[in-house]
């Protein structure tokens, strides 16, 4: 069959209206409906989780379905200030031994909000680091203790509240979510 017959037509066969046509008669189908006093109402989005879609069909009934959390797909940012912490300057951190028990010879000053400087004291000794890993280091050497080959200095060091509750650096980071420490880090 040639392209001159297909666009002609073959007798009996129905001619399918263009896109143009097709919108057209579609607005004015709706026009009908919403004028005869008809609504349209748009379809409420699916849940995400399975959880929820089994409490959206009602198939679950003992569990309330978790929120679902928007992913970014972003981590939170390196822990490279005192601020994104919300430490002020002057702060002192002491250092925890084994977790509720802490060396009350041992403590640290924070310095600077926009970096991780502390002056480390140890008894009499006292010296200036750039952050909680070397300050670690240095007070294991103090102590004449092992030094691990990855020191991570957050788990070591913490600050106690004026109640006495004891909370690691690493357990203060971890309660903050990304867009705080977003907000905090200043750039």
């Amino acid at each position: 069959m040639s392209e001159l017959e297909n666009k002609i037509g073959i007798p009996g066969a129905a001619v399918e209206p263009s896109k143009a046509e097709q919108s057209a008669s579609l607005q004015e189908s709706i026009n009908e409906h919403l004028a005869a006093g008809g609504t349209i109402d748009k379809p409420k989005p699916k849940p995400v989780n399975r959880r929820a879609k089994r409490a959206a069909e009602g198939k679950t009934s003992k569990r309330k379905a978790a929120k679902v959390l928007k992913v970014s797909g972003a981590r939170k940012p390196t822990l490279s200030s005192w601020k994104m912490l919300g430490v002020k300057v002057g702060q002192r951190l002491v250092w925890v031994e084994s977790f509720p028990k802490i060396c009350t010879k041992t403590y640290a000053v924070v310095k600077s909000i926009n970096t991780m400087e502390l002056e480390v004291h140890y008894g009499k000794k006292s010296t200036t680091t750039d952050g909680l890993m070397r300050g670690e280091v240095w007070i294991r050497k103090q102590k004449k203790m092992p030094v691990p080959s990855s020191p991570q200095g957050w788990f070591k060091w913490g600050i106690e509240d004026k109640k006495g509750k004891l909370q690691t650096i690493h357990s203060i980071w971890e309660k903050l979510d990304r867009e705080t420490v977003m907000n905090r880090r200043g750039f």
